[in-house]
């Protein structure tokens, strides 16, 4: 169920409104100057994963699944464009 729920975001609704690869291309160039440091789309994931594995340690949310498996199969959707 989680899995299918990641897969209809990622694949559905989030990939239509904001288009995978364009949109952590432009957060990790904001986040790039922001931090001053070069911060590449797979980076800008892997914080968001981390995001959400503290707050799974702090209370558990389905939602912080989801969102985790997501970020994880874009990942891969991001690799292949």
């Amino acid at each position: 169920k989680i899995l299918e729920e990641a897969d209809n975001l990622i694949n559905g609704t989030r990939k239509i409104d904001y288009g995978p690869t364009e949109s952590f291309n432009k957060i990790a160039k904001l986040a790039s100057l922001i931090t001053n440091k070069e911060l590449s789309p797979f980076d800008v994931i892997k914080i968001l994963i981390s995001v959400k594995l503290t707050r799974e340690s702090y209370k558990h949310k389905k939602d912080n699944l989801v969102d985790i498996c997501g970020y994880v199969g874009l990942l891969g959707l991001i690799e292949h464009d």
